[in-house]
């Protein structure tokens, strides 16, 4: 049945789960690698949320500056958009740019870098919200993508390290991209960086 490919079991070895009150000690020794999906994978998998929640923080923090928020310390703007989703964080950046891009020349090229936002929000949704696993038929690691926004649709893609790397470096150059809208800093991509 097609709707079971979206159904993602993760299988346990035999004997019994270990206790939720394990010592840390002892939870540092138990055996996780290349589970559920190779290590190579996970990395990435985790690299995309880590850079993801980085982004997010610094919507926010462009968010109160735009407000008028200038003070760090001052949680006003923490308040009034902590609860909001991500497209509602986009929507209240771009009123605000289109706002007040007359009075400040860095703002006007707000509608790429939304795009870019946009754009990375979806490639990091794939990853974040569709369950991988390993084919032991093809030992391919594939990724079972669902809608049923109207109609079902079903597919399974094939997933390679690279296909996450893109949403790393896709997530990156969109912060990059908003720390030179809102702050004015004009930073190289990290991954750029690092491979330079």
């Amino acid at each position: 049945m097609v709707v079971g490919a979206l159904i993602c079991l993760t299988h346990h070895s035999k004997g019994t789960a270990p206790k939720v009150n394990m010592k840390n000690d002892d939870l540092r020794k138990l055996n996780f690698r290349n589970w559920p999906l190779s290590d190579e994978y996970l990395v990435e998998i985790g690299r995309v949320s880590a850079l993801w929640a980085s982004l997010e923080s610094l919507l926010d923090l462009c968010i109160g500056k735009l407000a008028g928020f200038d003070d760090l310390s001052n949680p006003s703007a923490f308040i009034l958009i902590n609860h909001s989703s991500f497209p509602q964080r986009l929507d209240i950046l771009s009123t605000f740019c289109e706002q007040f891009h007359h009075e400040r020349k860095n703002l006007k090229e707000y509608k790429i870098v939304v795009s870019k936002l946009r754009a990375a929000q979806k490639l990091r949704n794939k990853y974040a919200h569709n369950g991988m696993s390993l084919n032991p038929d093809t030992n391919q690691v594939e990724m079972p993508i669902g809608s049923a926004r109207g109609s079902l649709k079903v597919t399974v893609e094939t997933v390679d390290v690279a296909d996450i790397r893109r949403a790393v470096i896709s997530i990156d150059e969109a912060q990059c991209a908003l720390y030179k809208l809102v702050l004015g800093i004009d930073l190289a991509p990290v991954w750029k960086r690092r491979n330079a």
